[in-house]
């Protein structure tokens, strides 16, 4: 790092400004790793003859810019501008051009070609369609609708709920708000530390309380560690959690599920991506597992048929929808009923079914070809991959002496983007496996997948 060299300059910039922007610049360079400990205050002063005010106020302007993050008791700890990455993709557009792109949330969406237009030019002929898409729409989703999404969800995951358990909307984010407004925000809500950004900064932003649990590839969550937290509401990835890619074991199920119906807890299980499994391991869901006692179902279509889409739904506990339609009165699920119509075609005439088996299948070429390719290159000596049971994403465990940081700027360099796990970290974590990447391979063909890891191979080894 270059600041035992800080030479403050006189210009007329505040000290603390000047000692800030080289922060940011060492940050930027990659000098520090994500979650990195900054200096304590007292010996960054004494290194730098400057007052431990003028450091704290840099320290500040950090965590005001978000290069920086304050840990109770613990001090400043940095993070890394590729962190911005998970939240806002412009960091990449703007600085430079990539060709190979492991994103952890692209789909395969060849399977949809030319659905949406063919079924919309049928449902547009229907005689019943004008006065479908010209009357006010039902708060909850359309009747229709959801009796699909009941025969979609005993078909693929074997969950038996009612039509009035099941609530529509326009994206997770919007459920989440739902969620919040409906359980209260006097809640303790808990996270998986790393986790997928969006959830958690949805949340925060709407200024919950929320508490992390640490976890790692060999690491599940426990029953105690949410007692001891005090969560109220923990949200969990079963079937593929991102980063780890970790598929959540049937005994671990078991033990969540007991735990919300014992203490009156709830669950809210993600499942976004859980159509795709690649063992014939099939573990029921916790919402199975309770009989739909205190926990909260979540999907989203995104990931199964396109990531434009915005159709997501909830199915929640027997009896909760009642407080739900009287606290959100004017709620309104913002998914046309032309989208819905074009959906609920697709599961009733049994094209969502074939979808599922192409995406399994094809995913399952992708996932074989990723991890051979890897144990037949010069990686193979040193990149373990792990974690690729189920959904889009596996981990690679990489044995180098290079940082992560610089791992993943040798690959960008090359145009690869990838992301580093400990990039979703949401604190410091001192379980977390170093140099592990998150493969995500949806988005990518056969020979993306070839051409992206002969340049890692490139890079990647000395």
């Amino acid at each position: 790092m270059s600041l035992p060299g800080f030479l403050p300059k006189n210009n007329g910039t505040p000290l603390y400004l000047q000692l800030k922007e080289a922060l940011v610049n060492d940050i930027k360079l990659g000098k520090f790793e994500n979650m990195q400990k900054l200096p304590s205050r007292r010996k960054l002063s004494r290194e730098l003859n400057l007052s431990t005010t003028t450091i704290n106020n840099a320290y500040q302007a950090l965590v005001d810019e978000g290069y920086a993050v304050t840990v109770d008791r613990s001090g400043f700890f940095v993070k890394s501008p590729f962190n911005d990455i998970v939240e806002n993709d412009f960091i990449w557009e703007k600085n430079n051009v990539y060709t190979y792109n492991f994103s952890y949330n692209n789909c395969d969406s060849t399977a949809l070609k030319d659905i949406n237009l063919k079924l919309f030019d049928k449902i547009s002929q229907e005689p019943e369609y004008i006065e479908q898409i010209t009357r006010h729409g039902n708060k909850r989703g359309e009747k229709d609708f959801r009796t699909a999404l009941t025969k979609y969800m005993y078909e693929q995951r074997g969950i038996s709920c009612s039509i009035k358990d099941i609530f529509l909307g326009a994206g997770i984010q919007y459920l989440l708000t739902v969620l919040v407004m409906t359980l209260g925000m006097d809640k303790v809500y808990g996270f998986e530390n790393p986790t997928d950004y969006k959830m958690y900064i949805w949340l925060k932003n709407l200024g919950v309380d929320i508490k992390l649990i640490n976890i790692s590839v060999g690491k599940p969550i426990t029953p105690t560690e949410l007692d001891a937290a005090g969560i109220d509401v923990m949200f969990v990835m079963p079937e593929n959690q991102l980063p780890t890619g970790r598929r959540m074991h049937i005994g671990e199920r078991v033990k969540l599920a007991d735990w919300c119906k014992k203490r009156g807890k709830y669950i809210v299980e993600v499942a976004t991506d859980g159509n795709l499994c690649h063992t014939d391991k099939k573990f029921s869901s916790l919402y199975s597992l309770s009989g739909g006692q205190n926990i909260i179902y979540l999907e989203s279509f995104e990931y199964t048929l396109t990531s434009n889409t915005k159709a997501s739904f909830m199915v929640l506990p027997s009896g909760m929808i009642e407080t739900v339609t009287n606290r959100l009165e004017a709620y309104s699920p913002l998914v046309t009923i032309t989208e819905q119509c074009i959906y609920q075609n697709i599961i009733n005439s049994g094209k969502l079914n074939k979808i599922i088996k192409y995406n399994n299948k094809i995913m399952g070429r992708k996932r074989n070809f990723l991890i051979e390719r890897v144990k037949n290159s010069r990686l193979g000596n040193c990149l373990k991959m792990i974690n690729h049971e189920s959904g889009m994403n596996m981990l690679g465990l990489l044995n180098s002496t290079m940082s992560g940081a610089e791992l993943t700027q040798a690959a960008f360099d090359k145009g690869v983007k990838i992301f580093e796990m400990n990039k979703f970290l949401l604190s410091p974590n001192p379980e977390i496996e170093h140099n592990a990447f998150v493969f995500g391979y949806a988005g990518l063909s056969m020979e993306d997948i070839d051409s992206a890891v002969s340049l890692l191979e490139q890079v990647w080894i000395p």
